[in-house]
């Protein structure tokens, strides 16, 4: 066997965790995420507005749309409505 960084687990099974991780935000609620690049925030349900640390953009998620959050450092998103959001690593 080589070394794999995994102390032996083998590669390509099913993990125990969830592959994304499901978030309810009421409306106004604002959740901050730090370096966070690659991962995809989704619009289950409702509004949500993103912003990311020295970026001019700013997104704008309804339901079934998604973003990749491109940026190290700080990450704010924040409910427009009550929503339903999904976060899963690239």
């Amino acid at each position: 066997m080589f070394n794999d960084g995994y102390k032996g687990i083998a590669l390509g099974v099913e993990c125990a965790w969830p592959a994304a991780e499901v978030r309810w935000l009421e409306r106004g609620a604002i959740l901050e995420m730090r370096d966070a690049a690659g991962t995809t925030v989704t619009a289950e349900d409702g509004v949500v507005w993103i912003t990311e640390e020295d970026s001019r953009r700013d997104v704008l998620l309804r339901r079934g749309q998604s973003f990749r959050l491109a940026r190290s450092g700080l990450a704010l998103v924040e409910a427009c409505t009550d929503a339903s959001i999904t976060f899963s690593a690239a």
